[in-house]
Order: structure tokens, then sequence, then C-alpha cells
């Protein structure tokens, strides 16, 4: 930054500065005490942070918010924003000499001073302001210093009522800066497209990490903004411009490209207070701008406005514009292939296309459609609560219309053509959507719609049959209890009835025999007769006492009541064979468990009765017991290498047993008995039962 203090025209700073020369050099101050604003400003945000102490000489160029606590102060090295704690700065003004005492302060985005005192030396002419571009503005670097600047008025907002401060956009360098000021009742030439200069301290717009935003500019209170050029008298006698013409090659545009310029066209879209469309007879054209009026499709309107730099096509910014006549309404360009959207940015289109879409959005509805494989999106701004078109439907073919807007990557080339990627057209109204042919029946939704009825009776129906099932199941389970219980009152009906017998008939039966023993020995030399008459009654007595213990093992399953079928049926054919010549084998398969009562016993029958029949009939040599334990199937085999039978001929057994009772038994329990034999070749008696009901 160049020095501003040496343009000073009066002798009396002059001597004021000699004067404070000669005093700081009889008293020079301390090494670390800060001098100059230069020395403030090169200080980091940790160094500032330590409260040095500075003494500063310079001139107040403004003031800023509060006034009473803040200024800028201008020495010949740069310039410094100072705030003091108290109303220091209450009674001093712009142009005046002060001597500043205070600290350094880290300040929240460059340092800055906190004063402690202050003392007016004089009143000087304020230094030229240091000539600045756009460019070194939005580096942050010229925070707190008096910059001129050079532009185009882009905007002007007169003060608001009860207020005294305007604001400027001002275009320049090919960037927009906002300038404050006060204006005066002489600045009608401020308008905009006008070409101004300004004289202002420069503040910044920065974010909580200390980081530069956009630059402010803040014209001090009576300077005034100078305008070197004003803004034409009559800004539509400007010389009309096509919408292909903007932003082409021109050796003039470096020096008209800030000003506005002059369109002309029919209006094919409107939004007010936000854009126009219009077609100017070679191309569609974007026109933003903040007026509200209404224009219909036809409307003939002439645009004054500011090209945007930067876009892929040209887009006029803060325009004006008013109407001039209408006509009819423009027919839209219309298109067949995809990438032939490419050549009608911003201009009403149409095309054909099949909806396979519908979005609903924040501000609208999005449609997809799909052009011949190709896919693109059109968008209809409608308020939320809006229902949807009822005969918009997926799937059907239509023909769209609306202003059409490319889509680019947002990678751009390092030079040349920035070819577009795709596009989306912009719906005026629910009518630029017309139905050509309605969807087919078997669309998407009609499939969901038929497959969610067909899972619905499937879950329907599964339902009703795991409910019959169920049903089924608590009845199966409700009859095999009861059968149980009747089984259980049965059997406990037969123990007590071989208790009965076991305790009365069984036991005298035992007595009467052991009396006849004793009756034959007091005999001895009695006639033959009555010892035949002896053993007679003895043989009587132990037939009939073999009879009651059968009874009595029939009636009664205690083998089950202390323990399960293999170890009952174990016992079985270890008590058989006891005291003969017949060898056993006895094999378990599978994990054996303990099975439903009515089960157990009637196996237990079927097995003792096919283990009788070997042993006291069939005169068997070896016996053999096997039991497979399946997941849902029960076996029971019993085989032997006696003299064989004829199945068809019934056998009697013991208590009543026999091969009709075992048919009976397995009839019962719904299982498969098999029986293979012939005489002299042993017999095989196996029995099947289900085992999934239990």
């Amino acid at each position: 930054m160049r020095s501003i203090l040496p343009d000073f025209k009066t002798v009396g700073l002059l001597v004021v500065l000699a004067g404070c020369v000669v005093k700081s050099a009889a008293q020079p101050p301390p090494a670390d005490v800060l001098t100059n604003a230069a020395q403030v400003r090169n200080l980091t945000p940790t160094q500032a942070a330590r409260a040095l102490p500075v003494r500063l000489s310079g001139v107040m160029i403004d003031s800023a918010s509060p006034s009473q606590r803040t200024l800028i102060l201008a020495d010949q090295t740069a310039a410094v924003y100072v705030l003091a704690n108290q109303d220091l700065f209450a009674s001093h003004h712009r142009g005046e000499l002060l001597e500043i005492k205070g600290v350094s302060d880290p300040g929240q985005f460059a340092p800055i001073v906190i004063a402690k005192a202050v003392r007016k030396l004089g009143t000087v002419d304020v230094p030229a302001a240091q000539p600045a571009n756009y460019q070194q503005l939005i580096t942050g670097a010229l925070d707190g210093q008096w910059v001129e600047i050079k532009g185009v008025v882009r905007q002007y907002f007169k003060p608001p009522t009860n207020a005294a401060i305007a604001r400027l956009i001002l275009s320049t360098d090919g960037g927009l800066v906002p300038v404050r000021f006060t204006p005066k009742t002489s600045d009608t030439n401020i308008q905009v497209d006008a070409e101004v200069q300004v004289q202002a301290v420069c503040f910044y717009q920065f974010s909580q990490k200390r980081q530069v935003l956009s630059p402010i500019l803040q014209v001090p209170n009576g300077v005034p903004v100078r305008v070197d050029k004003t803004a034409p008298d009559d800004p539509y006698a400007a010389p009309l411009r096509s919408a292909t013409s903007l932003l082409q090659f021109s050796p003039e545009s470096i020096r008209a490209h800030a000003h506005r310029i002059h369109v002309r066209g029919i209006v094919t879209s409107c939004q007010p207070g936000s854009f126009v469309w219009i077609r100017d007879g070679t191309s569609g054209l974007r026109i933003q701008s903040d007026q509200r009026e209404t224009l219909l499709p036809g409307d003939e309107i002439d645009v004054l406005g500011f090209p945007t730099y930067g876009s892929y096509i040209s887009v006029l910014e803060n325009s004006i514009f008013r109407k001039t006549g209408s006509t009819q309404s423009p027919a839209p360009l219309t298109f067949t292939n995809y990438s032939d959207a490419f050549d009608h940015e911003d201009d009403l289109v149409a095309t054909e296309a099949r909806l396979t879409q519908i979005q609903p959005v924040l501000d609208g509805v999005a449609l997809t459609l799909d052009m011949g494989g190709k896919i693109f999106k059109a968008v209809l701004k409608q308020p939320s609560n809006q229902p949807l078109h009822p005969d918009w439907l997926t799937g059907s073919k239509v023909r769209i219309t609306g202003i059409c807007s490319l889509v680019h990557d947002e990678t751009r080339p390092m030079a040349g053509i920035w070819q577009p990627q795709s596009f989306q057209i912009f719906l005026r109204s629910p009518a630029d959507l017309a139905i050509l042919t309605p969807p087919p029946w078997w669309t998407s939704g009609h499939i969901a719609l038929l497959l969610g009825i067909v899972s619905g009776t499937l879950l329907l129906v599964t339902g009703v049959v795991t409910l019959l099932a169920r049903r089924r199941l608590n009845e199966q389970s409700h009859q095999r209890a009861m059968a149980e219980a009747e089984f259980a009152a049965i059997l406990s009906e037969r123990n007590r009835m071989a208790r009965e017998i076991h305790d009365t008939l069984a036991q005298g039966l035992v007595a009467t025999s052991v009396q006849l023993r004793l009756a034959k020995k007091q005999t001895t030399g009695a006639p033959e007769v009555l010892n035949q008459y002896l053993d007679t009654a003895q043989q009587l007595v132990s037939g009939s006492l073999e009879e009651a213990r059968n009874s009595i093992w029939n009636m009664r399953s205690q083998v089950l009541e202390n323990g399960d079928l293999v170890s009952a049926l174990k016992g079985i054919l270890k008590q058989m064979a006891e005291g003969t010549e017949v060898e056993t084998r006895f094999e378990v398969a599978g994990q054996s468990r303990r099975l439903a009562p009515v089960i157990e016993s009637n196996l237990l029958r079927v097995c003792q009765e096919a283990i009788t029949n070997a042993t006291k009939h069939a005169q068997a040599r070896h016996i053999s017991v096997q039991l497979e334990y399946g997941e849902k199937q029960f076996l029971l085999v019993v085989t032997d290498d006696g003299r064989g039978f004829d199945p068809s001929v019934p056998l009697p057994g013991a208590g009543g047993f026999g091969l009709v009772g075992m048919r009976e038994r397995a009839t019962q329990l719904n299982g498969k008995l098999n029986i293979r034999s012939a005489p002299g070749q042993g017999a095989e008696i196996s029995l099947s039962i289900p085992l999934s009901s239990e």
C-alpha cells in the first residue's frame, strides 16, 4: 500500500507532526510499543491477543458503528480499525489528526486497536484514497483501508423510510461490489447504468473462522459519489441486440460489457417477480426481473438487462421491461431427436415421449420421461396441496410442451465447446402435457396391484388352511387326551382287579396248594387211590394258580410303571428264556424315548405275545427283538427260528392273546402288522406305527 500522507496540503500539519517528532525523539517509546498502523495489521491473531501497547498518530478517515466508539485511523503506513470500550470518539470528526493510546486486539477479522485514550493534535486534509480493483478487494487485504473504485451502477436502492443510508451494487472488473452511502438531494444522476467513481472505506463480511466472504464499501458522510457518465435519458433508445449475439466475440466488448443491453421479443412464459422467457426471432432468452407485472404468452416486450458471464448461455439479470403490444402465442419448436433439444436453450419446445415416473417435489411435480431410451425430466411448479392431474398415468405416451433448459457436467473442458449432457423442460401449466395414448393395462402399477391381490388371496388361503389345521390338531390332541384318560381309567381299574385277584384268589390257591402238599405227607400207608386224588387236586390248584397269575399279568403293566418300553421288553425276553436253552438278542436303533402310554402298552402286549408264541409253541432256539425309533415312525420286529406256522390259521396265545389280538392292537395304533412264516421256516412279526400325531 502506498503512503497516503504526502498529499497533505497544510503547513500546520507539518508543524504539528514536526513537534510530535521532536517530542518523540526527546522521549522515545519503549521498543515493544507499536507506533504505526502497519505494525498492528502485521500481527497474527495470537500476537494481537497479547494486548501489546500501541501509540498511533494519524488522520480520522471515518467512523463505524457505533460512531461514538469506533473510527478508522490512517497514518503514513496504512489505516487501522480502532475500537473504544467507552464513548471516546463522540466529539471527533473526519479529518482530525489524533493521537491514540491503547493495546492490540485480534478483532473478529483483522487485528485492531483497543483505545484507552485519545488526544486531538489538529485538523488536516484527508489523504487521497488508494485506487483499487475488484481482484484486490476480494482478497480481504484491504480491510479498513481508504480506497477508490470505478464501475457501472448495476442496482440502486434508495434509502427506506426513516433511514438515511442508500445502497448501490457496483459492477467493476467483472465482479459486483455493494456500496453504502448517504445520498444528497443533488445526487439525481445516480441511476442504474451510470458510470461512477466511489471513495470509501473497505469493510468485509466474514465467517466465524475469520474467512473473507465479500467486500462492502462504506462512503463517509459528506463524501459524494461522483458520476463520470450519466445513464442514457431514454435507455430503450439503445440499439437492439439479438439473443444469439450476446456474449459473442466483439472487440468492443471490453468497454461495453458492464452496461445493460436492449433486446426485444415475444413472451413464451412468465413467472412474475422472478423470470420471463422471450423469443426474439433468433432464439430463446431468459430474463431475470423483479417486476411483478403479469405477462402472457404472445405479449411483445422491450427489455433492458445485464448479461451474465460464466454461464452456458446468456441470461439478462437485474432487468426491466415494458410491454409494447400483443400477438399470437409463439408456436413451440418441435423436435424428435434427443440431441436436437440442445439447440433450443430457454426456448419454447415440444416433443413426444413415454411418461415413466411421477414424483411430487418441494414446489411442484417432477416427471420422468423416456424418449427413445434416453431419459429427461419435466418440472411443473404448483402448490404442494394441489392434487396431481388424474389423467397423468405412468406408461402413457404424451406430448409435452415447455421451456427447455440444458444440463451440463460440472467439469468444464479446458477450452472449446462445453457440450450439454441432458435437458429438462419447465411446464407452464398442466395443459402443457397432453395424453396421446393411455398406458396399456399391463402397467407396472396394475401388475403390482394384481400381485398384491394374488398375494393377499394366498395369504388368506394359507391363513384358513393354517386355522383348519390348528383346529384339527387341537381336536386330535383333545381326542388323544380323552383316549389317554380313558386308557388310564381302564388301566387303573384293571390294576385294581389284578390286586384283588392277587390278594384273594391267588393267595387262596397258594394256601390250598400248601395244604394239599401237607395232606399228602400225612397219607403214609393210605390207599394209593387217595394219593392219586391228592395229586390231581394239586395239579388243578397249580393250573388255577398259573391262570390267575396270567390274568394278573394281562391286567397290570407294572413293567411300564417301573421303567420304559425298552427295559420292559428286555425283562420279558429275559424272563421267557430263563431256565431254557433259547438264545436271545435285543437291539435298539435310534434315540429311545417315552411314547404315549396307550402306544407303549399295546406295543408291550404285541411283543409279549410274539415272544410267548416263539418260546411255548414254536420251540425256537433263537429269538431276536429289534426296536427302531425314527422321527416319524416306530418299528418293532420279533424273529425266531422255530417250527413256523401258517399265518392264515390263528394260534391260541396265553391269556387270550393271538394273531387276531395283534392285528386289533395294530389297528388301534394306526399301524401296519406284517407276519411272515411257514411251517419249518421260523417266523418274523413286524409292527410299524406312525409317531407324527404324538
